[in-house]
């Protein structure tokens, strides 16, 4: 029993490796920018939200 609506098999591991790498360079942004933020101007706002008196 074939499914006419699944489609050729090499375009949906295509559609698979190309969301995968997505998701895996969406993850390797999150680490780095987690690890090296890279803002250290002091007029961030960040840094009136994270004060260390709130």
């Amino acid at each position: 029993m074939h499914n006419m609506l699944m489609g050729p098999l090499w375009g949906i591991v295509a559609v698979a490796v190309v969301v995968g790498v997505a998701t895996l360079a969406c993850f390797i942004a999150m680490f780095k920018y987690l690890a090296h933020p890279g803002e250290s101007s002091p007029d961030h706002p960040k840094y009136s939200i994270l004060r260390r008196d709130r």
